[in-house]
């Protein structure tokens, strides 16, 4: 049975779940390779506003972050479209968001982030990036859940 709130809503709940878990993920990464959260969210503004994102402060902080939030709706959005006109996605749902974890993981790293800095990427960077496939896959694992979880 599906939620009453209907399609939006569920985008909205599932595209929160998977920006929690990439942007916990991202800012403890951040932590870790001594850049800083801060400095995260502003290299995802970067993506807008160039290196000038690295001068603007919390400003700049929060734009990056509304980008993430805003990227994890789109997420969510393309796996509820797809979960809903195949039936195949329904009955393995949980293989089917693996699958989609490692497919956006490529979509990041083979076409976002060579696009923002060619010439470093793609990369493999060992432990790094075998934590960025399973924060990725984790992504969608959250975003099916809620789906799940409100009757998608």
């Amino acid at each position: 049975m599906r939620d009453r709130a209907g399609l939006p809503g569920t985008i909205v709940m599932a595209g929160l779940a998977g920006a929690s878990i990439d942007g916990i993920y991202a800012s403890i990464m951040g932590m870790v390779r001594g850049i800083g959260v801060m400095r995260v969210w502003q290299g995802v503004a970067g993506g807008w506003i160039g290196g000038a994102a690295r001068d603007g402060g919390l400003t700049t902080a929060a734009l990056g972050f509304a980008t993430h939030i805003g990227i994890a709706l789109v997420m969510a959005t393309v796996y509820l479209l797809a979960l809903r006109r195949v039936a195949l996605l329904r009955s393995w749902r949980w293989p089917a968001a693996v699958a989609y974890g490692l497919g956006l993981y490529g979509a990041m790293y083979l076409v976002v982030l060579p696009l923002r800095w060619p010439g470093i990427f793609p990369r493999w960077d060992g432990l790094f990036s075998a934590t960025d496939i399973a924060a990725h896959v984790g992504v969608a694992l959250a975003i099916a859940a809620v789906a799940r979880r409100r009757g998608e």
